[in-house]
């Protein structure tokens, strides 16, 4: 059984999308899910991230036993604390997601020092979302403005204890940031979307420890059985697949 780390669910404004509660227990069976972590489009685009989360957990409430959720924060929104007190208080909510390509943030900024610090302070995890939209095809009336990569690693360097997941990002993202990731044990690496192939899933152990590996697919907005199916043909031993594909999720979240 896996564990997605990174559903995208919920209206989507820009084309039809499977995502209501039937469609995701479909999904959960072919994809052999014991567990998933989704983000809303509601939470992502409403002006008020905390009405957009209320939404998703009221629509997919009959899924809480397996389907848990990000709780997005825009740092410079007025009731940024409230929301990360709110995502510490309540069992369904699996962590903290900081979108600043689509809320154009610095990740130096004051704020986002606070969001995180608190976070931390609650032991939640953070989630940092580099793209919503593969580059290529992202909808042009939405100006995604993707972290520089040095501020990157300079977030990630001062975030101190806090457990941090990275999300969206390509794989030659990740391995141009200036880290050492052997250095950063409560860092972990969500791999599923960084358009992952056979060959770069196989020289991953060179660079980054597969412990810290995570596995989400952004399914049902993206097409989740070709990355899959990457890490199922990969010569990476059966329990390290595992690892990455679940163990590793349950961990990074205490569950």
């Amino acid at each position: 059984m896996a564990v997605d780390v990174n559903l995208l669910v919920g209206p989507c404004p820009f084309r039809a999308v499977p995502t209501a509660p039937a469609d995701l227990v479909a999904l959960r069976s072919a994809a052999g899910l014991e567990r998933a972590v989704a983000t809303g489009f509601r939470s992502l685009f409403y002006y008020d991230p905390i009405a957009g989360l209320e939404e998703d957990l009221a629509e997919f409430a009959a899924l809480a036993d397996w389907l848990y959720f990000y709780a997005v924060v825009n740092p410079e929104f007025p009731q940024a604390a409230v929301l990360v007190d709110r995502a510490a208080a309540d069992p369904r909510l699996a962590g903290v997601r900081l979108v600043p390509a689509l809320h154009h943030y610095a990740l130096d900024a004051p704020a986002v020092g606070a969001v995180v610090a608190r976070a931390g302070e609650l032991g939640l995890a953070i989630n940092l979302m580099a793209r919503l939209f593969d580059d290529r095809v992202a909808p042009r009336c939405i100006e995604q403005a993707v972290p520089d990569l040095d501020a990157v690693a300079a977030f990630v360097e001062q975030s101190g204890d806090v457990r941090l997941i990275l999300s969206m990002f390509y794989f030659s993202e990740l391995q141009a940031l200036d880290l050492d990731w052997a250095q950063l044990p409560q860092v972990y690496v969500d791999f599923g979307c960084c358009k992952p192939s056979v060959v770069s899933l196989d020289e991953l152990a060179a660079w980054f420890p597969l412990e810290r590996a995570l596995f989400g697919t952004a399914a049902p907005f993206y097409y989740w059985q070709g990355s899959r199916l990457g890490l199922e043909e990969t010569r990476l031993d059966t329990a390290v697949r595992r690892g990455i594909l679940g163990n590793n999720a349950w961990e990074v979240f205490g569950w």
